[in-house]
Order: C-alpha cells, then sequence, then structure tokens
C-alpha cells in the first residue's frame, strides 16, 4: 500500500489489537439458551449457522461454562463465553473475544455477518487497545525525551506536573537488555487510578447482618486507562515468535521497513462508557470497522494522558498521522455454494412462531449465495426441537394431575376456596357457623 507517489510507503499505521465484547441475544430462545437448557445441544461439538461455524473448546480459566471458538469461511474470528459460574443473574450476557490475528488479516471485516448469523447485538464493550505503528518515529524515546526534559510543561490525566522532583505512580518504567547493557529495550507505561464504583449485590435477608457482609467492599481503584510505548519488534522477537502475521501485516504496507514502534491505548469497560456518555452515542461495529473513527479516539484519548508543551508553550506532537486506508488482507476462500444451498433448503422448513420476527431474514443482494431469504438457527428451531419442548410440557401437565389426585385421596386433603365460593355469603356463614 502506497500514498500516491512511487515507492513512497505509509509511514504509520494504525488498526485495534484487543477486542473483548459483551453482547445479548436478539431472539427469546438463541443458541446459547439452547445449549444451555437442552443437554443434547450442549453435547455437540460443532454447531453451524450459515457461515458461522461455533467449535466447543474449553476455558483455560474456568469463568465460564460454556465456550465455542468462532469461525467464519473457515477462518478462526475469536472466542464466544457465556454462563459464569456462580453468576446466575448474568447468563444471559455473551462475551466475544476477537483473537488477535483477526485485525491483522482483514477478517474483522466478518463481524456484523456474525453477529446476524447468531442472532446477536453488541451491548458494551468490556475491553480494547487501539495501536499506532510507526517504522521511524521511536514512541517510546520521544516520549521519555520529552519528559525529561525540564523546559516543558507536562499535563497528565488532566492535572499540570508543577513540582518535577515529586514521585508519581502514575508513570512507570520498563526495562530489560543484555548484563553489559539492562536498558536495551524500555518501555513506558502511563495510567490512571480511578475508583471504580460497582453495585451492590443482592444479598440474603437472613445474611444481611452478618459481619463477613459488613465487611465487603463495592469500591476499589483501578486503571481504567492505559498507554504503552514500546517496540513491538522487540516484543515479538523475545515473547510472541508466533505473531508472524503482524510483520506479514506489515510488510504488505511497508516492505522496506526495519523496525515496529507501537503506542497502544487500552482501554476498560468503565471508560468506553463514560466515552459514550459524553459524546451520547453508542459506538457501533461499523464504527470499530473505521479507522477514521479510531484514530480520533486514539488522539482524544492520548490527550487526556498526556500532553507536553514547550517553554512558548506550544503543543508538541507525540507520533506522526498513520495511513487510514483500509487493508483487505489475504481472505481466505468462500465456502462451496453447494454446501450453502442445502443449508437455504433446510432453513426453509421452520416452524411459524418465529417467522414474524424480522432480523432473522438477511438479504444480500451482491451475492449469489445469499440471493434468497435465509433463516438462522435453524438447528434449535427445526420441527424436533418444538416436539421436544411439548413433550416436556405435557410431561409437566400430567405430574401436577397426579400429585393432585394423591392429595385429594389423602386423608389430610382440604378442598380450597374457589373465587366464586368466596363471593357466596352463605358459604362463609356455614364455615363460620361450624365454630
Amino acid at each position: 500500500m502506497r500514498n500516491g507517489k512511487k515507492n513512497n510507503y505509509p509511514k504509520a499505521t494504525l488498526q485495534l489489537d484487543k477486542l473483548v465484547m459483551c453482547c445479548l441475544s436478539t431472539l427469546e430462545d438463541n443458541f446459547n439458551d439452547a445449549i444451555k437448557y437442552y443437554p443434547e445441544e450442549s453435547l455437540k461439538p460443532i454447531h453451524t449457522f450459515g457461515k458461522t461455524v461455533l467449535t466447543q473448546t474449553i476455558d483455560k480459566s474456568r469463568r465460564y461454562k460454556y465456550s465455542y471458538n468462532v469461525c467464519y469461511a473457515d477462518y478462526h474470528i475469536g472466542r464466544l463465553d457465556f454462563c459464569v459460574f456462580g453468576q446466575p443473574h448474568r447468563d444471559e450476557q455473551i462475551w466475544f473475544t476477537i483473537s488477535n490475528k483477526t485485525f491483522y488479516n482483514g477478517t474483522l471485516q466478518f463481524l456484523p455477518q456474525i453477529f446476524s448469523d447468531l442472532n446477536l447485538k453488541l451491548n458494551n464493550i468490556t475491553r480494547m487497545e487501539i495501536a499506532h505503528d510507526s517504522y521511524h518515529h521511536n514512541h517510546e524515546q520521544v516520549l521519555r525525551r520529552n519528559i525529561r526534559n525540564a523546559d516543558n510543561l507536562l499535563k497528565i490525566m488532566g492535572k499540570n506536573v508543577k513540582d518535577r522532583k515529586n514521585r508519581t505512580s502514575k508513570i512507570k518504567y520498563w526495562h530489560y537488555g543484555s548484563p553489559d547493557n539492562p536498558f536495551q529495550v524500555r518501555t513506558i507505561y502511563i495510567q490512571n487510578e480511578r475508583l471504580v464504583n460497582y453495585p451492590k449485590k443482592k444479598e440474603d435477608d437472613r445474611n444481611i447482618d452478618t459481619e463477613p457482609n459488613k465487611k465487603k467492599k463495592t469500591n476499589e481503584k483501578k486503571s481504567t486507562i492505559e498507554l504503552a510505548a514500546y517496540n513491538k519488534l522487540e516484543e515479538i522477537k523475545d515473547f510472541s515468535p508466533y505473531k508472524t502475521y503482524i510483520l506479514d501485516y506489515h510488510k504488505a504496507h511497508n516492505p522496506n521497513f526495519k523496525n515496529i514502534h507501537r503506542a497502544e491505548i487500552r482501554l476498560e469497560s468503565e471508560e468506553l462508557k463514560r466515552y459514550e456518555k459524553k459524546h451520547k452515542k453508542p459506538i457501533t461495529l461499523f464504527d470499530l470497522l473505521d479507522k477514521k473513527f479510531l484514530y480520533a479516539m486514539f488522539c482524544e484519548y492520548v490527550d487526556r494522558i498526556i500532553v507536553v508543551r514547550d517553554n512558548k508553550k506550544r503543543k508538541i506532537d507525540l507520533y506522526p498521522i498513520p495511513c487510514l486506508e483500509s487493508w483487505e488482507g489475504k481472505l481466505p476462500l468462500p465456502l462451496p455454494e453447494v454446501g450453502y444451498d442445502n443449508q437455504i433448503s433446510e432453513n426453509k422448513e421452520v416452524n411459524n412462531f418465529i417467522s414474524n420476527n424480522d432480523f432473522e431474514k438477511e438479504i444480500y443482494e451482491n451475492d449469489t449465495i445469499y440471493s434468497k431469504p435465509i433463516r438462522v438457527n435453524n438447528q434449535f428451531y427445526n420441527n424436533s426441537s418444538y416436539e421436544k419442548k411439548q413433550k416436556l410440557i405435557r410431561s409437566n401437565q400430567t405430574k401436577n394431575q397426579q400429585l393432585i389426585k394423591r392429595l385429594k385421596e389423602s386423608q389430610f386433603w382440604q378442598t380450597p376456596f374457589t373465587p366464586t365460593q368466596r363471593q357466596d355469603s352463605s358459604i362463609y356463614d356455614k364455615v363460620l357457623g361450624n365454630y
């Protein structure tokens, strides 16, 4: 990718490097409900919804009961997690963690189709990182030298630094190297410490006055914004040699690059909610795919974290303008049309009790495969699943009738008053007259 002139490659790029989203179902009974309430569905290793395929996996953190790898067009996109252990009130939430490789191979553009296939909507963003990579501009060195320059005026986290001799925990320096040169690789972290208010959990009435519940804290200090400046190429060589796809991504932009200097903005959910409240607009999936939106967000948070001015109070630019053109990357081959036509024919035979929802149909005008209205999630809404639900309801009704019959035959049975009997005053007179 070039910027107009011959051999004039971009000097910097901008892309997402981490994204964790909290999603909700747009259907009352979606795939996550079927997996939770039907053991036969939870035991299936693979679930297919159009071009989106869910493959069962195990959550290494052991926090979620169900975890599935998400693939679109035979390409890994991320992981879905739901049903947090010990938190039944969060069973409706689904966490979608995007794979790091997805940001560098052009498959992030499939997110809207995946959300449509799985009948999901974006509730909020749990964690997001925006990376600014430069090939010549050393972010860490420029930032460190401007911070140490006594003639410069510093403003960190919205507050002017008046006394440069006072120690601060907002700026952290980290380095490693050889015994002769321990400062060979350097990193700077600038982060805030914000008091986060967590909602109080509903306690049992029997345990309200107990001593352990009185000691529970609902507030704690947490870093919600962080700026990290480091050498990404050295980090890949020393700690992440498997991330060769990042090198391929930068070779496509600038084949002659020799170094990758990164400035990274890391945002937590509390800060992202504050951003949406400030701009009075929620962050959408299409915003995440727009590099101009990401660059505006990056600039805003860099200015919130640190502002450096010279002795004439002129603002010093800490980073170059990146290339904001879209890059498609090497996309995988599409699925064969024969297999997907079978999926369309199966989707036609779906029960009528979900046919009134408009969001279950997606029409794609530019693709011959999607030339017909497609019904998604047919795997859980076919006739066999509906019959199982009705059979379970009939079984419960039969058990209730048998229980009432046994109670009536018992010697301790007392006929309850019906609403018609309560309105008849003569019945009350007869009953009270016996006492």
